[in-house]
This record gives C-alpha cells, structure tokens and sequence, in this order.
C-alpha cells in the first residue's frame, strides 16, 4: 500500500537543523489526521499530500505592496525565504534583535527554546516543520527593550508561472526577557497561482516576567495555498499577551494558539475575526492553559460566512487544580449567510480548581431581518443595510485593538471585504 505522505516526506530529508532527524522519525511514524481525529474532524488535510511537492525558491521576483499607512519596520519572506534585500534595518532598535532564524541555530536563545514551546507531540505538521523548516523570523528583546514601532512581518508565497505546489515551512522564535515591549504584524499575501502549495508555520513566544508582546496576524491571500500555522506561548509571571487574528481570504486556513500561563499574574487576550465567501475554510483552534494562581484569559471570535465556505472554532480552557482565582471568559458569535455556508463551534471548559470565574458561549444565526428593515425603511439600501450591520457585527473585535493605526487600517480592509460578501 503506498504511503500517503511519500510525495512530501523526501523534502524533509537531510536538514541540518537542531533536532532534525528525530523529527523527521515522528513525521513519518504520526498519521494524517483525517475524520476520525478529533482535532480535525471539520477540516480536512488529507487531499494535502496527494500532490508533488517542490522546495521553494524564495528568490522569484515579486512586486511588493504599498507599505502600510504607519510608520513600521518591514521583515519580507518571499516562500518562506528571509530577504534582506527587501527589508528595513532591522538594527533600528536598541536591545532587539531581528534577522533570519537561520543566522543563530547555534546560539544559547535557539539551543534553549527551539522545541519546547511547541513541541511535536502528536501534531504531524509540527514534526514537518522541525525536521526541516524554509527559513524564519527571530526576534530577541533583551530585559526591558521596547520597539519604537511594531515590526510589519510580510509573508509573501508567490507562484511560478505553472503553479507547482510548494511545501514551505516558517519556524519563528519570539523572546522578550523581563519587562520587554513588542510589537508584531505578521501578513500574509499571495501572488499568482499558488492554491496547490501548502505553507506549515511554527511560531514558538517566550513572554518573559513583566514583559508585553502584541501579535496582529493579517490573513490576506486570494488564490493563496494552505495555511496552516501553530503558535506556541508561554507566558511568565505579569506577562501579557494579545493576538488578533483576520481571515479574509484563504483556501484553507488553519490557526492553532497553545498558550500556557506560567506565571502568577500573567494575561492572554485572543481576538479573532474571519470572512469568509466561496468555498474558503478557516479553522481556528484554541488552548488556553491555566497552571498556576491568579491568571486571567479573554477570547472573542467573531465570523461571517457565506457561499459554500466553511467557518470552525475549537477553544478550550483548561485551569488545573492549583490555578485558583482563575478568571477566563470566552465567546464565539457567527453569521451565516446563504444555505450553503457552515459554521462548527465548540467552545470548551475544563476546571479543576474552585475559586474560579470562567464563561463561554457560542452563538450561530442569520441577520436580523427586523434590523433590515428598519434601516431600509428610512432609504437604506438592503446590500448597504447589510454592510452596516456587518460592520457593527465586528465592531467590538476592533474595538479590542490596541493599536489605533493598525485598528484604522484593518477596519478598511474589513469594510472592503464586507462590501464583496
């Protein structure tokens, strides 16, 4: 019987990156998860490896977009590849460290913490992405450094003119020693025909005491190949962590976040909002875990869908038994429209400690058509109408963001999308 992932494990041989080889023997011991796998059972990969994959050529002329509207600090990948040609000095800031991750695979940081905030465990493509990654960001905060503007990370996977599927593997490290401020904006784009490739990421996020790290992660990419990506966090004592997660387009989206409160006082706060049309599939999937005392959590996800898209979100708390006065909220909100779109939401608790406050909720609906027609009854449009309350419908996603430039730029892009649903 032929093995179903022989077109993609001989791209995984021979890397001399730290721990490469064992890697490699669990990627080809762990199974495609498939419907029966609990963790996957809404998004389907399988149909991933039926294709032959090529390594990616990250020197493909590519025609960048506009900056962004704001002062930041361009880093561009092109298939997975650093570009330094492309990129800012990154040597603008005092006590940060930005370049390729390639540069420091023998350095104490990476020897340190390469694995083990997002280890392989049972997670195939976690095992993929160690025993051989493209290239990738490392960022390192020294004790109280602080970015004067956040650091715009633009991924870039551009297709060759006969639209050859690629396998291309990020693997970030993020660590911000005690009382570090970061900033990050990771996007994702995607030029010419590249919905055959599969892009399989890896960030691993160390927030040391009292140190703050913002993530904004852009998903942008019409045409664009499988994205599939896994960010591990740990957070120390007072530390804190936000990510804001957009999907607008994307063929098949999937984003993990394994975050571990380690520290007495430390803060998560997972933002998430998708739009999705055609036969688009975003799969956003959570763990949040609680293992110590007084650690606090709040997580909102928002969606649209439409057409024959697919919407998924998967977020469970875990407080374990000695993480008393645990405060953790959750919710998932989504709006179908059309027949053929579909959302599955499971939001999870499990507590085992007593002195706890913790909620989630989901709800799944269509748009109030008493709304409707009250805006369309004072000279509203119906698609207008729609647009207007889509747009309230995310607004407190938004409103979540922290960073007013970033929020302002975001909220056109949205609005842009909102007018094509």
């Amino acid at each position: 019987m032929t093995d179903p992932k022989a077109t993609v494990m001989p791209l995984l041989e021979g890397s001399s990156w730290p721990n490469a080889p064992e890697a490699l023997a669990r990627a080809m011991e762990l199974p495609i998860p498939g419907r029966r796998t609990e963790q996957w059972k809404y998004t389907p990969v399988a149909r991933l490896f039926n294709r032959t994959c090529t390594k990616p050529d990250g020197q493909v002329p590519v025609q960048l977009p506009a900056r962004l509207p704001f002062p930041a600090t361009r880093v561009v990948f092109v298939n997975g590849h650093f570009r330094a040609d492309l990129s800012d000095d990154l040597k603008a800031d005092k006590g940060v460290v930005i370049d390729s991750i390639r540069n420091h695979l023998s350095h104490g940081p990476l020897k340190t913490h390469y694995g083990q905030v997002a280890p392989i465990g049972d997670r195939l493509f976690t095992a993929m992405n160690m025993a051989a990654p493209t290239d990738g960001l490392i960022v390192l905060a020294v004790k109280g450094a602080r970015t004067t503007r956040p650091i715009h990370v633009l991924r870039v996977t551009a297709g060759r003119d006969h639209g050859e599927a690629m396998l291309i593997q990020p693997r970030d490290l993020i660590m911000l020693h005690e009382g570090a401020t970061l900033e990050l904006i990771d996007e994702h784009i995607a030029i010419g025909e590249t919905t055959a490739s599969l892009v399989n990421g890896v960030r691993e996020c160390v927030v040391g005491e009292g140190a703050d790290l913002a993530l904004h992660l852009l998903q942008n990419e019409p045409n664009g190949p499988a994205d599939i990506h896994l960010d591990g966090v740990g957070i120390g004592a007072k530390g804190r962590f936000s990510i804001d997660t957009t999907t607008l387009y994307g063929s098949l989206v999937r984003n993990e976040l394994n975050i571990a409160l380690a520290g007495p006082g430390a803060h998560a706060e997972l933002n998430g909002a998708y739009l999705l049309d055609g036969s688009a599939h975003c799969d956003n999937h959570t763990f949040i875990d609680h293992a110590v005392p007084d650690c606090t959590s709040d997580e909102l996800y928002k969606g649209i869908v439409s057409g024959k898209a697919t919407g998924v979100f998967n977020g469970k708390v875990f407080v374990k038994p000695d993480a008393q006065r645990t405060r953790a909220y959750q919710r998932n909100a989504n709006i179908l429209q059309g027949d053929d779109a579909r959302v599955y939401s499971k939001p999870e608790l499990e507590i085992y400690a007593d002195d706890v406050k913790c909620s989630h909720g989901c709800t799944i609906g269509r748009m109030d058509k008493q709304a409707i027609f009250y805006l369309r009854s004072r000279g509203v449009s119906e698609a207008e109408a729609r647009r207007l309350m889509a747009h309230a419908f995310m607004a407190d996603v938004l409103d979540r963001i922290a960073n007013a430039d970033w929020r302002k730029h975001l909220e056109a892009m949205i609005d842009a999308k909102l007018e094509a649903l």
